[in-house]
């Protein structure tokens, strides 16, 4: 069994690692240019999600959160659920755009088979 006061000594995640923990995140979160479908909108929702999840049972099972820190996971949350708003607007672009390209598909089809030969 693991001592209370060696807890410091055998953490495996160090302070460093939190630098590397944000810079995956935020590679995650951040908008792209182009999205080519709609799964890969549908997965990074699905990670928005999950953090915000994970944000909100911090606040409701960490006692000890500070002020401070409170008002910057709930400030996360709100920008979290500003860029799953705009998740769903490229999403929404998406889906038009499949549509439109279907669209042209079928009208040269239906155009050919009406062309008399």
């Amino acid at each position: 069994m693991i001592a209370l006061e060696n807890i410091d000594r055998i953490n495996a995640i160090e302070e460093s690692d939190s630098n590397k923990i944000s810079i995956v995140l935020f590679e995650w979160l951040s908008l792209k240019q182009s999205y080519k479908n709609e799964s890969l909108v549908n997965y990074s929702e699905y990670v928005i999600d999950t953090l915000a999840d994970l944000f909100k049972k911090m606040l409701v099972q960490d006692t000890a959160m500070t002020k401070k820190a409170k008002l910057n996971v709930v400030d996360l949350l709100d920008k979290l659920k500003t860029q799953k708003e705009n998740l769903d607007f490229i999403k929404s672009n998406i889906v038009v755009s499949d549509i439109q390209q279907a669209s042209k598909r079928l009208s040269k089809k239906a155009q050919s088979a009406f062309e008399t030969k």
